[in-house]
Order: C-alpha cells, then structure tokens, then sequence
C-alpha cells in the first residue's frame, strides 16, 4: 500500500502534459505560412450625390403619396354628401350669461367651504398639539 501512495505521490509531481521534441521550434514560421499574404484591397468607391440623396427622395415621395391618399379621401367624403345641404342638421343652442356666473360662484362658494373646513381641522389640531405639549411639561 505503501508503495502505491510512493508512486502516486511521485506521479503528481511530474508534469502529466508533454509536448513532442521540436515542437516550439519554428513555430512562428509555421503561423506565418499559414496566414494568407495580403491582397491588394480595392479603394471605396466614392459614393455620388444621388446615392447620397436617394433616402431623403424616398421619403419626401412617401409623404407626398400620403398627402394625395389624404386629399382624395376627403374629396370623397365631399362629393359622397350627393348635394345634399347638411345644415339643417345644425343644432344652436345658448346659454345664458347668467347660468355661467352661477356655476362660477358655486364653484368660488366650494372653495370657500373646503378652505373653512381646513382651516378647522388645522386650528383643532394645533390646540391639541399644545394641550398635548402642557400635560408633558408637568
């Protein structure tokens, strides 16, 4: 058992991994043969002006076909009345000045209820707070 634990232990100190003699040795040049020579890389083609322009006429052609679409759906919701005088469909009504001042005041009138009642609770609560503050001091 003794012998078995020897060899394992001098197993571990030797390095598992190996490589074959040589190995290392022209190892670069080996890269280097494998990569392939640089071409001759062609300069960009300039890009003309039309090239350039194409994408903004796209757009303004795609605006201009939704401004005919538009124009002739509203022509066709004009000539689709046939003629016929739509005003008589109008319905007038008035109010009378005096209604509107009413519902203003109303309104002013709520305000004024809503602010009395704050005013309350607030004024409630500081005369408690100080009672509060008296009954600790003594």
């Amino acid at each position: 058992m003794k012998i078995e634990d020897n060899n394992l232990k001098n197993k571990l100190k030797e390095n598992p991994f190996s490589t074959p003699e040589g190995y290392l040795e022209g190892l670069t040049d080996r890269i280097m043969k494998q990569i392939p020579e640089e071409t001759h890389v062609p300069e960009a083609q300039q890009v003309s002006l039309l090239d350039r322009l194409r994408p903004f006429l796209y757009m303004a052609a795609m605006f201009a076909g939704l401004g005919l679409f538009f124009k002739t759906i509203a022509r066709f919701d004009s000539s689709h009345t046939d003629g016929r005088d739509t005003t008589s469909l109008l319905v007038r009504s008035s109010i009378p000045a005096d209604s509107k001042m009413i519902a203003i005041e109303a309104s002013y009138d709520e305000d004024e209820e809503f602010l009395h009642y704050l005013e309350n609770q607030y004024t409630d609560a500081l005369i408690q707070e100080s009672l509060d503050g008296e009954d600790q001091i003594k």
